[in-house]
C-alpha cells in the first residue's frame, strides 16, 4: 500500500512541476564595446553601426595587437543587425550586415561588452562577454578576451 502512495505522490509532483510557470528570461544588456586588432598592421576608422537604431561606435586608430574600447550607458540588446567597417593598409573592409550570437543565459543577469576582433584579410569575430566591472555568477567560467 505504501508503494502505491509513493508512486501516486511522485505522479502528482511530476504533474505539478510540469504545469509550473516557466521563469521569465532577463534581457541581455550591453554596456561597452572593444575592437581588438588581431593583425601586424594598424587599423584606422573602425566603426560598428546599428542601422535600425542609427547607433554608431568608432575608434580612430588601433595599433597592431592592441585594442580600443569604450563604455556607454547600459542598453538592452535588441537583436538588430550590425555592420562593422574598418581600413587597413589602404583597403576598406566591411562585415556586411550580421547578427551577434547570444551569450549563455547566465550572462543575462549582468551587463556584457561587445568584443569585435578584426583579423587579416577582413576576418571578423564578435561576441558578447561579461563586462569587466560586473560580478561573476557563482560557478561561471570567465571567458578570456585574447
Amino acid at each position: 500500500m505504501n508503494r502505491y502512495r509513493l508512486l501516486f505522490s511522485f505522479g502528482i509532483l511530476l504533474v505539478v512541476s510540469a504545469c509550473a510557470e516557466l521563469p521569465t528570461t532577463n534581457p541581455i544588456t550591453v554596456a561597452g564595446l572593444m575592437f581588438y586588432n588581431n593583425t601586424d598592421a594598424p587599423i584606422q576608422n573602425a566603426k560598428l553601426s546599428v542601422t535600425t537604431t542609427r547607433g554608431l561606435v568608432a575608434c580612430g586608430v588601433i595599433l597592431p595587437w592592441k585594442e580600443c574600447s569604450t563604455t556607454f550607458p547600459v542598453r538592452q540588446y535588441q537583436g538588430n543587425p550590425i555592420i562593422v567597417t574598418w581600413e587597413q593598409a589602404g583597403q576598406t573592409w566591411s562585415s556586411g550586415e550580421f547578427y551577434v550570437q547570444l551569450p549563455p543565459a547566465s550572462l543575462a543577469a549582468r551587463p556584457t561588452i561587445a568584443v569585435v576582433t578584426l583579423g587579416v584579410q577582413g576576418a571578423i569575430d564578435m561576441k558578447l562577454v561579461p563586462h569587466p566591472s560586473s560580478r561573476p555568477v557563482p560557478g561561471e567560467l570567465q571567458p578570456q578576451l585574447r
